[in-house]
């Protein structure tokens, strides 16, 4: 088979008019052109235009993300608030307040949670590194280098490590879902009041309930009543 000349960087012919001046594409991105080919030895590394800030990062709009509703977050406030208060025992004339004894399905909700908040941790570094590799991964799709993405030690690394991050938060969240149901049942809750406290189904609830009664047997024989108030 003949082989076609071509015009890359290693293969120009000599000219007799001196060296080729290589062109600086004017498009966002930038780099240096042989042909219209991207000369990726000449080309400086690439710098992204993002920039850190301690604020939220804007989305491809311009928008800013969203977090928990205010709602929510006054909630746990109050929560917290509430907690510190009855343990520090301010109702009782300033003596500190017995920490009460907690049921084994509230200390596994304390297990469940802190293994909720460390994978929370683990994803959001992962979507970070993700987040960070916007600008390069745009700027090699824009120079046509769709290509180097679709590499086992990139793409496939990349899917792979944040799909782990991302079932290991979900099954810390359905751990942590599980023990509160436990503890709910421990206190007489019905399905339907589970359902609504988790704005979910009755159906979805029945199936948590289901799930419960088999990790923790006793809980099988619990009959809803009149739930118990501090």
């Amino acid at each position: 088979m003949r082989r076609v000349a071509t015009c890359l960087r290693n293969e120009r012919p000599a000219d007799d008019q001196g060296p080729a001046t290589a062109l600086l594409d004017d498009g966002p991105w930038g780099f240096h052109a042989v042909d219209g080919l991207p000369d990726l030895e000449a080309a400086p590394p690439y710098q992204g235009t993002h920039q850190d800030t301690d604020g939220p990062l804007p989305l491809s709009t311009g928008a800013t993300a969203t977090g928990f509703d205010d709602a929510v977050k006054d909630e746990l406030a109050s929560i917290e608030r509430r907690a510190r208060y009855l343990l520090a025992g301010r109702a009782g004339g300033g003596t500190p307040r017995r920490r009460p004894e907690l049921s084994a399905y509230e200390v596994e909700v304390c297990d469940a949670m802190t293994a909720r908040r460390d994978a929370a941790i683990h994803l959001q570094q992962v979507l970070a590194d993700d987040v960070a590799q916007y600008e390069c991964g745009m700027a090699g799709v824009r120079a046509g280098l769709s290509m180097e993405i679709m590499v086992p030690g990139v793409g496939g690394a990349a899917r792979r490590n944040v799909s782990e991050v991302m079932g290991e938060f979900e099954s810390a969240r359905h751990r942590f879902r599980m023990a509160l149901v436990a503890v709910a049942l421990d206190n007489g809750m019905t399905a339907a009041q589970i359902g609504q406290a988790f704005a979910f189904s009755r159906q979805l609830a029945s199936r948590y309930l289901k799930e419960a009664r088999e990790q923790w047997p006793e809980l099988a024989d619990r009959n809803p009543v009149k739930m118990r108030v501090d």
